[in-house]
């Protein structure tokens, strides 16, 4: 073999290792970029934890504020009933009274219970509404939670998939 042809070989044998190393190369590169990309991956996930912890905090706060409606919902109709009870004693005590005096402390006795249910009513619906509103803006930051994880799961599986 000549001399040209041994540097023929040489040089195809250097363009053939060129030709692998380029492609180490790519892929050490495509290596890197997916090391990246995991960790954006992470920095987001941890957002996202950082989120949901805090969404969690403002949903738990809500339910005790909730539980706390509740409590005074208890208290107003604890306080109807012994407002009943209060009643139906003076109600009793009214037994030997005039044709008169009956249909006054009747009257009496009616538009007070009128007036205490219209009071009672109003609060109940104050209080519902409130409750309404408290549940309403609950939902919403649970959907809403629930949105943005599904987002970022969804972008994250994108780029894993990519």
């Amino acid at each position: 073999m000549n001399d040209i042809q041994k540097l023929h070989r040489v040089i195809d044998s250097l363009e053939e290792q060129s030709a692998q190393v380029a492609e180490f190369n790519g892929l050490l590169r495509a290596v890197n970029d997916a090391r990246t990309e995991i960790e954006e991956a992470k920095s987001t996930l941890a957002n996202l934890v950082t989120e949901q912890g805090e969404l969690v905090t403002k949903n738990s706060k809500k339910f005790e504020e909730f539980d706390g409606c509740l409590t005074s919902l208890n208290d107003l109709l604890g306080q109807i009933k012994d407002d009943q009870l209060k009643l139906s004693r003076e109600v009793e005590a009214l037994k030997f009274v005039t044709p008169e005096q009956f249909e006054q402390g009747r009257a009496a006795i009616d538009s007070c219970i009128a007036k205490q249910f219209a009071e009672l009513n109003s609060k109940l619906e104050a209080d519902a509404e409130s409750q309404k509103r408290s549940i309403s803006g609950l939902r919403t930051i649970v959907v809403l939670a629930m949105l943005v994880l599904a987002g970022g799961i969804g972008f994250l599986a994108m780029k894993m998939v990519l």
